[in-house]
């Protein structure tokens, strides 16, 4: 979140002076999916595709859709877009209650926007200032809670093997990716990449903030081709963001490496952050991250800090049931990190959001003992607080909101469908896979024997 928080009651009052339902993200944000046509304005909503005939001739298209400015011209009038029902439901509930549709309009890449913004008519072609591309679905990993649509190598798993068969529903089934227009288009030909190229020399001198994820980032040549646009012409106002798994080959780390190197050294851009996904440590970390090497990984982590001391790290944890047991390891070394790598001139950050979907990869399903080991964790986050070489007081709250959300009620038969899912998905994972749960987590036998006695219960 990039915005002042002092403003928020007030630009509350602002957006509502327009209509009750006017959010600037809709204008000033976009996440694009290059590789499949989708796109969307905030990540709440669902994405849409592009229609290829809008962007003929106009290239813009990718952000300005013909639907993306229906709900525009809803937001002018007072109407509220389905597709943002999560604020509607957050704001019908008594008090005065906060959505992301007014977090929104206090971040700094729309804050600036709110004048110009409400004075444009809903049908105009606008820049966004914050945009998120993603290229390519080519991936060297087989994340367990990804999916075929996001990640090549588990597209091919699925190729082989076909879907996983849960209890009542084939997980990963790529007939209906399909169907619905989520499986990528192949990379050579591909004409919503086409068209972002065409855009793109007029939208950088327009964006303040912009992020390639993936797939592997560094896996696509596109990620590299902007690398080598933005050395030989600088934006300086810009923040660049490129999310990466850190484990692809050492030639393509040498060619990210050195690329940043001179982007940041020599002022190419404003400032740049690495995001990297790591979910806990060491073997268990592999085991949900198929195809982590934590070694190294850890040794090119080392070897970014080292070589750009200018550049900062964010670790994305998506914290799921598998995070648990060697998590305090995975905290001592991020404190050590931090310890060698943080100054003045860039951060080392955490964040720990909780995996929702997957259910039966969702911390909501352990039995409550966890609780007891959860408890632990945050205890000793909260004895560990400091601005310097701690952690941070919000990397604690959110800790603790995790926990809040596990000690809420759950339907009792929506666990046991879970739990037998987890039982049948890494049984089957293991399989497809050669990898040994009960090896890899001896900690979770009691777990595993539980979520296989609900199967042949069943």
């Amino acid at each position: 979140m990039f915005g002042d928080i002092n403003k928020l009651e007030e630009m509350k009052a602002k957006l509502n002076s327009v209509s009750p339902s006017f959010c600037m993200a809709k204008w000033k944000h976009v996440t694009i999916h290059l590789m499949n046509g989708h796109t969307h304005s905030c990540y709440l909503p669902r994405t849409h595709a592009i229609p290829l005939e809008e962007l003929k001739n106009n290239p813009s298209a990718l952000h300005n859709t013909s639907y993306k400015k229906e709900q525009r011209r809803k937001m002018l009038n007072g109407e509220r877009p389905e597709e943002c029902k999560i604020c509607w439901e957050i704001e019908d509930l008594p008090g005065n209650q906060t959505s992301d549709r007014h977090w929104r309009g206090i971040d700094s890449w729309t804050l600036p926007f709110f004048d110009e913004i409400r004075k444009t008519p809903w049908d105009a072609n606008v820049y966004p200032s914050y945009v998120e591309v993603s290229f390519s679905s080519a991936c060297n990993f087989k994340c367990s809670y990804c999916s075929p649509h996001v990640s090549s190598k588990w597209a091919e798993e699925i190729k082989q093997h076909g879907p996983y068969q849960l209890s009542e529903y084939q997980h990963q089934n790529t007939q209906w990716l399909q169907d619905n227009g989520f499986m990528p288009l192949e990379d050579e030909d591909n004409p919503y990449v086409e068209a972002f190229w065409k855009w793109w020399p007029d939208l950088v001198k327009q964006m303040m903030f912009f992020r390639i994820t993936g797939g592997e980032p560094l896996l696509s040549k596109n990620t590299f081709k902007v690398l080598d646009w933005l050395k030989e012409n600088p934006q300086a106002n810009l923040d660049l963001s490129i999310n990466s798994n850190m484990g692809v080959p050492e030639r393509h780390m040498d060619r990210f490496i050195t690329s940043i190197k001179d982007i940041v050294e020599n002022g190419k851009v404003k400032n740049f952050m690495l995001h990297t996904s790591v979910d806990t440590f060491g073997e268990h970390a592999e085991y949900i991250r198929n195809g982590l090497n934590f070694k190294y990984f850890d040794k090119n982590i080392n070897r970014f800090l080292t070589e750009n001391p200018r550049a900062s790290v964010a670790f994305m944890c998506t914290f799921n049931n598998l995070s648990i047991s060697r998590f305090r390891e995975f905290l001592d070394w991020v404190v050590d990190l931090r310890t060698r790598y943080g100054s003045a001139q860039r951060s080392v950050l955490l964040d720990i959001p909780h995996l929702m979907g997957p259910f039966h990869q969702s911390v909501k399903i352990l039995t409550p003992d966890y609780l007891d080991r959860m408890r632990e964790l945050h205890t000793y986050m909260q004895s560990n607080i400091s601005d310097e070489n701690g952690f941070r007081q919000a990397e604690v709250e959110k800790f603790g909101r995790i926990i809040g959300w596990m000690e809420s009620p759950s339907e009792e038969g929506w666990l046991k469908k879970s739990r037998r899912d987890f039982y049948l998905y890494f049984k089957e994972h293991d399989r497809r896979r050669g990898t040994d749960f009960l090896k890899t987590f001896p900690q979770m036998k009691d777990f595993w024997e539980h979520c296989k006695s609900l199967v042949h219960e069943k």
